[in-house]
């Protein structure tokens, strides 16, 4: 995915760009699920010896279940 960062007055937004069909699909299924799913997003670093690494954002999209 294509990762376009916005930083506006204080605000930081985080859009992922689909650009591929197995990318489309995914946020499609995500969509038009009826069952929907929620998603749980974390912020994260490795720290070690007073230095951070491996910067990411990490979102699980997890399906509801009935």
């Amino acid at each position: 995915m294509k990762t376009e960062v916005v930083i506006w007055q204080g605000k930081a937004k985080i859009v992922l760009h689909a650009e591929n069909e197995f990318e489309k699909e995914l946020i499609e299924k995500v969509k038009d699920s009826r069952l929907g799913y929620k998603t749980e997003t974390q912020v994260l670093t490795d720290y070690s010896y007073h230095s951070h690494t491996k910067h990411r954002v990490e979102i699980d999209l997890i399906e509801n279940v009935k």
